[in-house]
């Protein structure tokens, strides 16, 4: 045993002296540290047998739930691991110094080293088996702590002791880190009390605790927060994804749910109260950009200051790398010490100029600033998220708050709002990302400047002045980029807008052949944008040439002067110093573009959305609202300037003396009543001396106006409505009739809250009164049928059915694949206008709401289903329930069945009353509403008969393969890498100059500034050379070796120049030539493929591709591929700069770069599938947003804004959570990268530092290979998170190729037809009469589908008026769109003027055939473009078809005429005008062919029979195929087809035709002679 330990205090040796008392002292250290051996084996031992307990407890429980990747923390977690990590920092030192001490000394001391290895192993094992313990649960298991940390404590305040009393000193670094070492026993004691006391694991009552519900929920899968530190940092917890998705592609259903505190939901609620208190500190109610910025920083601050300080601490940890360069450049220039004690103790300064020591203390910062730097990553990434779904779910929240007139004119357009959904709050988060960046460069950069001075004096001011004179530069750029972008997002917005406004009418501008017009509106405002976007990418070229340019002239400068201001020679130590700490440099200002760009960008959005966020809303001041609760009275807060619909009191009431009796007013109103006011009312103005008292609503009625005038906007000095009085009957059935444009429409949205009142009052009887309301034009979701009539009501399978029955759709819902769980296309696009409107009205009815609004629900059906709807569903269900109705028609046969009715006429109401009323009043309107019902032919229809069968005529039924009714297409999504046709594809759109431009600039660039540096690396060295000369020569050598090095540093400085502003010309040109190119592409194709695309696919899924691909095209593919060259390029360099310095570098570089290169293979796979997830995820989300927008007031009056809301916060939780794994995985990535990147310097430096002392090379080179390590560790992170990036923005790309490349209508129908004759073979003058010709013809609508027309055979003459009728959706529809090969004709044939219509371009063909479709749409634009887009027509002709149309008094009211503009959703044309307006279109056309698609079904009977007049004479010349509803308006035909189930059943002259017993006959005979 005493051999033992005389050996272990390397006493056993007997050639050593020592002085007198030296023994005894060396004897006293070593018996201290063999305790402190015992102490930490012993700890050691322990702790392994507790790990193994833990473990094997652990599998056989049954409490707690297992395999959790996280648990619940004990108290003081995150100090206690942070403590651990520099416990293990100070043991590792400590091993450091006793392998350094042992070297220094003549004999092995094994005590001086052997017990900071226990030491080491005891505090690696520390964490791991509280680590153990925590996971478990089991706090009771900490008590071993409670023994070992005294132990450890007291041993080491013994041995701080020893060496005190034997004179060591702080310098000592023994001494240094014993005392360190006593301190953080004495911290991790107070902890392990202070978890003792504060559990109470050992008493009595102690119970463990239980894991939080998030960990217990298997949905729930992010589990960051409760993981340990360690896995938190490195994001080991994650791994399980990554394996997964290596296995195969991730699903979304494995990603779970958020954590509640990355919902929407969370965060909304954050932003919107924050918002709100905001708002409300505000006197004016108007926030700003600065107000948003401020309620974003309140709402999200703390999380950005952490990781700010993360950020700055990482910076100050990368400052430490230069020293640590300088430390082994002198270690390497430095003599070999000798050894000259027996027992040597190593000093703080020996310890930290060791080269060796350097070098591990240079691996410690840099994996110390990366682990910071990625945690403050994290954390903003995250944060930046939670503020995008927060900004998200506000932006629609105030969208169904918007007015329907805001979408007007130049207001806002539906494709603005959009972009303020992906666009602006993208621009936003990317500001989140990137903001801290605004506080940690200015200081990277001031303590960089400092250190610089430190190492060079006055030479360097004079370097960094450089950069500083040109900072002003890039900041003028940078302003002068703030409006190029400005004008970027304001043209981008209008793109999206003529985007969104051709998807959504696609199927008509096919009808007309008007595709090319849309193509190139928007072409022209893409054109637009590429214009700014070049002038913008002029200034970022120059910014990244400042960028890359500037620290080059700044070394030039520094180096060329250094010598004579210092008067010392340029030696590699104080040369490969500064390099590097120019390289610090090279960060901000490769940031500042970035940081730039996005700042500009930001504030852009910022501004934008705090505009949008200011946009009048549309409001209802409820009950509740209004003063106190006991007050017997409303109040109407009185605006004394006359705005916002508000009059003086003097004048209001007046107006209320004149319009109102008061015997049926009292001055008390009723306590249910809600009054709507206008938007400016603010209840904080009320006041006693400034109310008036409203009349109330009384008992019999359930809505009143009073003496009301309504405008669509605020601002407009003309009211659309005018002294509008009326009583809405509880339980009533009321008819609003009237003339088209008379004001009937307009009268329901000003009953309804969305028209703006000037004065007057809508009193309603009960506050918060949810309204069934069915729009003119029907409004259905990308839903299934059931579930557009249940509208978020609950089933009820008898209540459904009798619905179902009462709207006639039981037919149609027999033939469909899967019957009401059929899904229904984007507004209803895959069902014909008649059945849309019953679904709309279906729904209202099975609503129980007890007030119920059909505007026009009768237009678009015919008479039997009409009629069958008015009495089974109006009459039969509204009246049996009791329920009060408000009925918008044009069909005065059913005025007489109602219980009020109201006349419109130019705004007014023209008369109201009960029909009998009216009949005494106005006898002769009376007279004239019978002669229009006699003149149609259209009074009370006796019930269909038992076998009204329809045939759906755009939803057919699919084969039995497909009988889920499922109509809309997943979204396409690829799997694996990205193909190598993709990259081929971008670099064909780049243009093989530019290409082969981008290779030889970036190679050029990269080749000279490796020069130059190898050429510093040389002059530094020649220096040192020179210095061992002859002292003659000393003075000349140096001058001439100055002049020599000095210019060839200033002619590689200069090529290197050139090539890289060469480099960033060719990248960012480049960028915008295949953004044009891609763009025009995938333009010239979306528009040309089938309907039945555009019938599945949601308008929002092509939008995206419009609008946040190209983004990414535009904005960050370039940008990256610039960066990823850049940085190859310099990994590149360096590898083989090492290699030639070291050779023995290849050791250890090549089996981490195999790790490397398996590392990023594993990530990819993982990453492109979440990005694919996160790209298919958002589409979902702006789909419903659009779909939203097209409905808002239907919404509204269901009062279901609640509802909407929450299905969109679903989505966007959808769309976060694919998000939010992406950029966590990213962080996974990128430690690991660090962490290879940190092992690839320390192996630089330590070859290098054995080499150097071998003497094999040169300290210049060891520099450079250092150096160059550095770039190394920085740039191998980059590379693969700029490839991981450039193959998920190269993802928009595939997504826009496979727009692209998806087979037009022509190629589809080509490739089912032999072709023998060209294309428009003698087409100048065809068709020249206009025979139609059907030959065995067979029609569907998808490959998939079964025939809608079957074996059809029919010859039309020239000149011929065919009158085409049959149930609603028997085929008469799908008839003429086969004529226009809107849909496959795969069987027989179809010849106009004898040539087959397969021969003839789709274009030709629709342009030289008129239609006049069931939907009447105009498009925004002058009336003359919706007339004549293409501008062939004169004025004369234009005017003429209007006054043909009765639209020419209308048109004429406008100063501009035919130069006025049609707002966006034509809100300032009735559906009445709209439909004349294209009757007018096709009048303009005079085409040989015309199809009248039910084309007066939108308007009064008055106008129809002056329509059907003109249009007997203005077709004469034409052949004309009539569809209608109405028998009346097809009995004047030459011929008529009665069409069934997809066949002609019967065809003939109508006169003939009612002789005989025939279908048509049958159905004239079920409408009885007149009374």
């Amino acid at each position: 045993m005493e051999d033992a330990f005389l050996v272990f205090c390397g006493l056993a040796h007997t050639n050593y002296t020592f002085q007198p008392n030296e023994e005894s002292r060396v004897k006293d250290m070593c018996f201290s540290e063999g305790v402190n051996l015992l102490v930490h084996l012993a700890f050691v031992f322990c702790s392994l047998i507790g790990v193994v307990v833990i473990k094997c407890r652990q599998r056989s429980s049954t409490t707690f739930p297992t395999g959790l990747r996280g648990w619940i923390h004990f108290p003081w977690h995150n100090v206690r691991w942070i403590l651990t990590f520099f416990y293990i920092f100070i043991s590792a030192c400590a091993v450091g110094d006793g392998i350094l001490s042992q070297l220094y000394s003549k004999f092995d001391r094994p005590f001086i080293y052997v017990p900071d290895a226990a030491q080491l192993a005891s505090s690696v094992l520390s964490i791991v088996y509280y680590d153990v313990a925590e996971s478990a649960n089991v706090p009771i298991f900490l008590v071993l702590f409670i023994f070992h940390w005294p132990a450890a404590c007291s041993i080491s305040v013994l041995k701080a002791y020893q060496m005190y009393s034997q004179r060591f000193i702080t310098s000592d670094l023994t001494f240094l880190l014993d005392c360190t070492l006593a301190s953080i026993y004495g911290f991790f004691l107070i902890l392990e009390l202070s978890i003792f006391f504060k559990k109470g694991y050992y008493g009595p009552g102690y119970s463990r605790d239980i894991p939080p519900s998030e960990l217990q929920d298997p949905e729930k899968k992010f589990h960051q927060s409760y993981v340990n530190v360690l896995s938190q940092i490195t994001y080991a917890w994650i791994s399980w994804l990554l394996v997964s998705g290596y296995r195969e592609p991730i699903k979304m259903e494995v990603l779970g749910k958020l954590p509640q505190d990355e919902t929407a939901q969370k965060n909304f609620d954050l932003l919107k109260s924050n918002y709100d208190k905001e708002k409300g500190n505000i006197s004016s109610g108007r926030t700003g950009s600065r107000h948003l910025g401020k309620v974003l920083c309140k709402a999200f601050a703390l999380p950005f200051l952490i990781a700010g300080f993360l950020k700055i601490i990482g910076d100050l940890a990368g400052l430490a790398e230069p020293f640590c360069i300088d430390g082994i450049l002198r270690f390497v220039d430095a003599e070999p010490k000798e050894l000259e004690k027996e027992i040597h103790f190593v000093s703080f300064w020996e310890f930290t100029n060791n080269g060796y020591i350097l070098a591990f203390l240079m691996l410690c910062a840099v994996l110390f600033r990366y682990f910071c730097q990625q945690t403050s990553f994290y954390i903003v990434v995250r944060d930046g998220i939670r503020i995008k779904s927060g900004l998200q779910a506000m932006i629609y929240l105030k969208a169904l708050s918007l007015p329907v007139w805001v979408f007007s004119g130049d207001h806002l357009t539906m494709g603005q709002v959009i972009n303020h959904m992906s666009v602006d709050t993208y621009q936003i988060m990317m500001v989140a990302f990137l903001g801290f960046y605004v506080i940690s460069i200015p200081l990277q950069i001031i303590l960089t400047i400092l250190l610089l001075y430190l190492q060079l004096g006055y030479s360097a001011l004079i370097g960094i002045s450089i950069i500083i004179l040109l900072t002003p530069l890039q900041y003028l750029i940078a302003k002068k980029f703030i409006s190029i972008q400005q004008k970027t997002m304001e043209c981008s917005d209008d793109r999206i807008k003529k985007s969104h406004e051709m998807l959504q009418n696609i199927k008509l501008l096919k009808l007309y052949a008007w595709e090319g017009v849309f193509i190139k509106a928007i072409e022209m405002a893409r054109e637009k944008e590429l214009k700014y976007m070049l002038k913008g990418a002029v200034y970022v070229i120059f910014t990244l040439f400042l960028t890359q340019v500037t620290p080059v002239l700044a070394t030039i400068v520094t180096f060329s002067i250094y010598s004579s201001l210092s008067g010392s020679s340029l030696t590699a130590n104080v040369a490969f110093t500064t390099l590097a700490l120019f390289d610090k440099f090279n960060s901000p200002l490769i940031m500042f573009p970035m940081i730039a760009k996005t700042v500009v960008n930001g504030i852009v959005s910022f501004r934008r959305i705090a505009s949008f966020f200011n946009i009048e809303e549309l409001k209802q001041i409820t009950g509740s609202d209004i003063g106190h609760k006991d007050a017997g009275y409303h109040v109407n807060l009185l605006d004394t300037s006359g705005k916002n619909g508000y009059l003086p009191v003097e004048q209001l009431m007046e107006t209320e003396r004149k319009g109102v009796d008061s015997s049926d007013y009292p001055d008390k109103s009723h306590p249910d009543a809600v009054i709507n006011y206008s938007n400016e009312a603010k209840l904080k103005e009320c006041n006693p001396n400034n109310v008036e008292l409203l009349p109330k609503c009384s008992t019999s009625s359930v809505l009143e106006i009073h003496n009301g005038y309504f405008s669509w906007n605020s601002n407009s000095e003309r009211s659309v409505l005018q002294d509008i009085s009326l009583k809405i009957s509880k339980s009533k059935i009321t008819v609003i009739v009237g003339k088209v444009g008379s004001g009937k429409s307009s009268l329901v949205s000003a009953i309804l809250g969305e028209m703006i009142p000037v004065s007057g009052h809508v009193v309603w009887r009960s506050a918060d009164q949810p309204v069934a309301y069915s729009a003119q034009t029907a409004w259905l979701r990308n839903a299934s049928l059931q579930d557009n009539i249940l509208f978020g009501e609950s089933f009820d399978e008898e209540r459904f059915q009798t619905v179902i029955d009462a709207c006639a759709l039981q037919p149609d819902i027999d033939i469909l694949p899967a019957g009401r769980l059929t899904e229904i296309g984007e507004k209803g696009i895959n069902l014909s206008g008649g059945q849309k409107q019953r679904v709309s009205v279906a729904r209202a009815l099975y609503s129980r709401c007890p007030i119920v609004i059909l505007d026009d629900p009768l237009s678009a059906l015919d008479a039997h289903v009409g009629n069958h709807v008015f009495h089974q569903g109006i009459i039969g269900i509204l009246k049996k329930e009791n329920r009060t109705a408000i009925v918008v028609t044009h069909k005065l046969e059913y005025v007489e069945e109602a219980d009020y009715v109201i006349a419109m006429l130019d705004g007014k109401i023209e008369i109201q009353g009960t029909y009998q009323e009216i009949a005494k009043q106005k006898p002769d309107l009376i007279k004239a509403w019978k002669s229009l019902i006699l003149k149609d032919d259209h009074k009370e229809e006796k019930q269909a008969e038992a076998e009204m069968v329809t045939e759906v005529s755009k939803m057919e039924k699919r084969p039995d393969d497909n009988l889920k009714g499922k109509l809309m297409q997943e979204e396409e999504r690829e799997e694996g890498s990205i193909s190598i046709k993709i990259y081929w594809r971008y670099a064909r759109s780049i243009g093989l100059f530019f290409f082969i431009l981008i290779i030889l600039t970036v190679t050029a660039r990269q080749s000279f500034l490796v020069a130059i540096d190898f050429w510093l690396a040389e002059w530094t060295s020649a220096f040192r050379n020179h210095s061992e000369t002859e002292t003659q020569y000393e003075n000349n050598m140096e001058g001439v070796v100055f002049s020599q090095y000095f210019h060839g540093y200033i002619g590689l400085a200069c090529g290197g120049i050139v090539c890289v502003l060469f480099s960033s010309y060719a990248h960012v040109i480049s960028g915008v030539r295949a953004s044009r190119h891609l763009f025009t592409n995938m333009l010239l194709n979306i528009p040309t493929l089938p309907l039945r695309f555009f019938e599945t696919t949601p308008v929002g899924r092509i939008l995206n591709r419009f609008s946040s691909d190209f983004k990414t095209i535009d904005d960050q593919l370039p940008i990256n591929l610039e960066k990823l060259t850049s940085h190859i390029m310099w990994c590149l360099s360096a590898i083989l700069i090492n290699v030639i310095v070291t050779p023995i570098f290849l050791l250890p570089v090549i089996p981490l770069l195999v790790l490397y290169y398996f590392l990023q293979m594993f990530f990819r796979v993982s990453a492109r599938e979440l990005q694919r997830l996160t790209n298919i995820t958002k589409s979902p989300v702006f789909a419903h947003f659009s779909e939203t927008l097209g409905g808002l007031t239907t919404i509204r009056a269901y009062k279901l804004q609640d509802k909407f809301l929450q299905q969109v916060l679903d989505k966007i939780d959808c769309s976060t959570v694919a998000f939010l794994y992406l950029n966590t995985v990213n962080r996974w990535l990128a430690v690991r990268l660090d962490t290879i990147g940190a092992s690839v310097v320390f192996a630089s430096a330590v070859c290098s530092l054995l080499t150097a002392t071998l003497g094999y090379l040169k300290v210049g080179l060891v520099g450079l290979a250092i150096v160059y390590a550095l770039k190394m560790s920085s740039y191998l992170n980059w590379c693969i998170r700029e490839f991981a990036d450039m193959e998920m923005q190269m993802n928009a790309v595939e997504r826009v190729n496979h727009y692209t490349t998806l087979p037009s209508e022509q190629e589809s129908e080509e490739s089912q037809i032999n072709i023998d004759i060209p294309l428009d073979t003698n087409l100048t003058n065809w068709p020249h009469s206009g025979k139609i010709e059907f030959n065995e013809v067979s029609v569907r609508y998808d490959k998939k589908l079964d025939p809608v027309l079957h074996k059809l055979t029919l010859k039309i003459n020239p000149g011929t008026r065919v009158g085409i009728c049959g149930r609603t959706g028997s085929g008469k529809s799908t008839l003429t769109l086969a004529l226009l090969r809107i849909i496959d004709n795969f069987e027989g044939c179809i010849k106009i003027d004898g040539i087959d219509i397969s021969f003839v371009t789709l274009d030709h063909l629709r342009k030289e055939i008129s239609i006049i479709p069931q939907d009447p749409i105009l498009f925004s634009g002058t009336i003359r473009f919706n007339l004549d887009p293409y501008s062939i027509h004169s004025d004369e002709e234009l005017w003429e078809a209007l006054e043909v149309t009765q639209l020419k008094p209308l048109v004429g009211e406008f100063p501009e005429g035919l130069n006025a503009l049609v707002a966006g959703g034509t809100e300032n044309f009735s559906q009445g005008q709209r439909q004349l307006f294209c009757i007018a279109r096709a009048i303009i056309r005079k085409s040989r062919i015309t199809i009248m698609d039910e084309a007066t079904a939108s308007v009064d009977m008055e106008t129809d029979a002056a329509l059907q007049t003109v249009l007997s004479t203005a077709f004469t010349n034409s052949t004309v195929l009539i569809i209608a509803h109405r028998i009346q308006t097809i009995m004047d035909c030459d011929r008529i087809l009665v069409m069934d189930q997809g066949r002609i059943v019967e065809d003939g002259d109508p006169k003939i035709l009612q002789q005989n017993d025939s279908i048509f006959s049958r159905l004239i005979k079920r409408q009885p002679n007149d009374d």
